[in-house]
């Protein structure tokens, strides 16, 4: 039998979350004409995958699925047992939090440790209801971003998508840390876009700078990469906004290059920096590899630059579209759950993604410059690292709300494109009527 899950506290609490949600949504001072929708797609998404959360953790369900990071929740329960020992005051937590910045990717332990010394309930459904309100806000600014982008029927489609889709929706129910990481970066792309649109706003340079400071302790080389990305995007001027791209990308790092240094993160990760290598790439794929179910070895010599390029290419087919339709003839339970979603994501692939990517690259570079840069950087680096289907299938999550703008916005062309010749061929019938 499973263990007690707190479900009753876990509805209270998400009760609580969804009317916090709400009320940060009312915050907005944009988009504020589809306020109501950004509200429906919220409260579904939170539902959705709250109901997922139950059945995974009252049912057992997660016997199936893997407890993936299971332990990032122990060790919430074991820094809540050790603070209450300690008698660490309300006053005191801040300063405590601040303590998860020292330990590499440690953050979701101190984060679901502070809602079980705040609530005084260490169960996983109340995690799981803090992850379903994180999996539900990055639904809203995916619309909203994509609102901006591009199109409302692009938004629209965007936000349902992401709040429907399996594998977000499985991520988000489960005691692990994706749905914090990805909303964060999903915040920080956000704010970029933006300040890309609409100039320098103090408003998206303090968003933005929390966002990347936050997801600092959650996944380091992503904070790196949003960092990178940002600044990247603000300084390289746009047509008519020089100045002020230019001030933003230096409000950011005038914020958070102080804020890096003077907490010893740039110190403690130089380190982790210094041993990536191709030794240490290859002892990392071969770990993950070896004694798992869902291993490859691709067995190419990185030291080689056709080595290297072949490893990359193998890695971004596994990113992009793993498991592949041959693999589910031996493949595990786990692994055939995935079948629905793989024949959706593989037609919305090539009838969306490409022809999306396409046109974004021709008609809405300069705007789209954060996500493109943030997606190749973290694409490249899962790519290279690959070496385990069932990790590189949940980094794309990562990818997903990204993947997923461009897949509608291919489709948008698409239909447009259906419109434009069912209305040329029934004018050329009106011609040939009036002609006879």
């Amino acid at each position: 039998m499973p263990q007690d899950n707190d479900l009753s506290f876990a509805l209270v609490l998400l009760i609580c979350l969804s009317g916090l949600g709400c009320a940060l949504l009312n915050l907005t001072r944009r988009n504020r004409d589809s306020l109501r929708l950004q509200m429906y797609i919220f409260l579904a998404a939170l539902g959705a995958r709250f109901l997922l959360a139950i059945i995974i953790y009252e049912f057992d369900l997660v016997r199936v699925l893997g407890d993936e990071d299971g332990s990032g929740w122990y060790i919430g329960v074991k820094l809540m047992n050790f603070w209450t020992a300690r008698h660490v005051g309300w006053l005191d937590l801040p300063a405590t939090l601040a303590e998860s910045y020292q330990h590499l990717n440690g953050g979701y332990g101190y984060l679901v440790g502070a809602l079980f010394y705040l609530t005084s309930a260490p169960a996983r459904l109340p995690a799981a209801a803090l992850n379903c309100f994180f999996g539900a806000l990055t639904c809203v600014f995916t619309f909203r971003i994509a609102d901006n982008l591009f199109s409302r029927w692009v938004a629209v489609r965007v936000g349902w998508v992401i709040c429907c889709f399996p594998s977000l929706i499985v991520w988000s129910a489960q005691t692990v840390k994706e749905p914090v990481v990805i909303l964060l970066e999903t915040i920080a792309l956000y704010a970029c876009v933006q300040l890309k649109l609409s100039g320098f706003a103090i408003r998206y340079v303090v968003l933005c700078c929390a966002a990347i400071s936050l997801l600092f302790p959650f996944r380091f080389y992503a904070a790196y990469l949003a960092a990178v990305a940002l600044l990247l995007t603000l300084i390289v001027p746009q047509i008519g906004k020089r100045k002020s791209s230019f001030v933003a990308g230096l409000g950011i790092a005038t914020l958070i290059i102080p804020l890096a240094i003077s907490s010893g993160i740039l110190a403690r990760n130089e380190a982790q920096f210094e041993r990536f290598d191709i030794g240490y790439i290859r002892t990392f794929q071969r770990g993950i590899a070896f004694g798992q179910g869902s291993g490859v070895v691709a067995g190419y010599d990185l030291k080689t630059p056709d080595g290297l390029a072949m490893s990359i290419v193998v890695g971004a087919a596994y990113l992009l579209l793993a498991p592949f339709p041959w693999e589910l003839g031996g493949a595990s339970l786990r692994m055939l759950l995935t079948l629905p979603e793989m024949l959706v994501w593989w037609s919305l692939f090539f009838w969306g993604v490409v022809p999306g990517v396409w046109f974004a690259l021709r008609r809405r570079f300069g705007e789209m410059q954060p996500l493109l840069i943030f997606i190749v950087g973290l694409g490249l680096l899962y790519s290279l690292m690959f070496g385990n289907v069932g990790l590189i299938v949940r980094q794309r999550a990562q990818l997903l709300p990204w993947l997923l703008i461009f897949a509608m916005v291919g489709l948008e062309q698409y239909f447009q494109r259906r419109q434009r010749r069912r209305q040329i061929m029934a004018a050329q019938l009106r011609h040939g009527v009036q002609a006879t």
